[in-house]
Order: structure tokens, then C-alpha cells, then sequence
């Protein structure tokens, strides 16, 4: 009688779990959500997602990676399956570039550093109906909520000459790549681009 009792009570824990699980992520994971006065709300677990790429962005002066800025892109689940099966973004793709300070405080090879405290995140939201360019930029400090767009100037010129796929940088998404060129979405005129980030 104990067993079950037991048996029951875990069923209902995980059940629960799980329910607080798929809570926790909530509906931001899988689409944009936005406020009546179209700003963007700030996407919330993004690190849940699927991580594309991390990279460095460097000031031209720096003799070393002191001050430099870990970049990591993470983009919804669905988007990605969609990407895998179509070499394309769908509508409603959400990219989270994470903005991160460096330091080697602490570590063992004075050389090398590590990743540290969150600086901000860049959101890029393919909305058809929202944008007239199909692809919206935002831009959230460290506590900021909601974001409206940031100007078609200040982001798209960039994408737009520069993305290999749809505007986005696939050229420096290692898994992605090879998919874009198999399903012949990937522009070549964008390799060896630099998009200055």
C-alpha cells in the first residue's frame, strides 16, 4: 500500500514538474509577444533555447581580449526545426544576440578569459505583417522590460547586405551553414562579409 502511495504522490510531483516546466518558459519561447503600444517584450528564457554561435567582439585598440564582449545567439526551438527543414526562417523566428563582459580574474591561464556579467541583448523578430522589411531589431539594457524598434537605419543596411540567409549572418552559424547551402538559400556574395560586430 506504501509503494503505491508512493507511486501516486511521485506521479502527481513530476506531473506537476512538468507543468511548472512548460510555466516557467511560458508562450514567449515560442513566439513575439509585444505590448498595444508595439513595443517588444523582452524575451524571457532564452538561454532554454537553441544556441547557434558565440564569438568576441574586440575594440580595434585592444592588444588582448581586456574589455572585450562575448556574443552568444540563441534562437527559438520551432524556428530552428523550421531552419533544418527549409534552410529558411519561418515567420515569428526570434534571435536572442546575448552581449557579455570578459575577464580572467581568478582563472589558472592568465591568458584566457572567460565569459562575465551581462551587458544587454539584441532581439531580431521576423514579423511579415509588423515590418515592412519582414525583420524587426531591438535592443534591451540589463533590466529593461520592453523595447520598441530601434530604426530601420541604425541595423537593416548592415543585415541586408551582409546576412547570408534572409538577412541573418548564417555564415557565422556553424550548424546552420551547411543546411542554408544544401537547400541553396545561402548567398555566397555574403562569405568573408564583415558585419562589424
Amino acid at each position: 500500500m506504501k509503494t503505491v502511495a508512493w507511486l501516486a504522490t511521485f506521479i502527481l510531483v513530476s506531473a506537476g514538474m512538468a507543468s511548472l516546466q512548460v510555466t516557467s518558459r511560458g508562450p514567449r519561447a515560442g513566439s513575439p509577444e509585444f505590448t498595444k503600444g508595439d513595443e517588444l517584450v523582452r524575451p524571457e528564457g532564452y538561454r532554454d533555447w537553441v544556441f547557434l554561435t558565440s564569438g568576441v567582439r574586440t575594440s580595434s585598440e585592444a592588444a588582448s581580449a581586456e574589455g572585450a564582449t562575448f556574443i552568444n545567439v540563441f534562437v527559438t526551438p520551432s524556428a530552428y526545426q523550421q531552419f533544418l527543414a527549409t534552410g529558411n526562417w519561418p515567420d515569428k523566428t526570434v534571435l536572442v544576440e546575448e552581449k557579455r563582459g570578459s575577464s580572467n580574474q581568478g582563472a589558472l591561464n592568465k591568458a584566457a578569459y572567460y565569459q562575465s556579467d551581462l551587458k544587454g541583448i539584441s532581439v531580431k523578430v521576423k514579423d511579415v505583417a509588423r515590418f515592412p522589411e519582414k525583420w524587426g531589431y531591438f535592443s534591451f539594457d540589463t533590466s529593461q522590460r520592453t523595447a520598441q524598434a530601434n530604426p530601420e537605419a541604425k541595423c537593416l543596411r548592415c543585415h541586408h547586405d551582409q546576412g547570408a540567409v534572409d538577412t541573418t549572418f548564417v555564415q557565422f552559424y556553424p550548424t546552420l551553414k551547411p543546411v542554408a547551402q544544401q537547400f541553396g538559400t545561402y548567398r555566397q556574395a555574403a562569405e568573408g562579409a564583415n558585419p562589424g560586430r
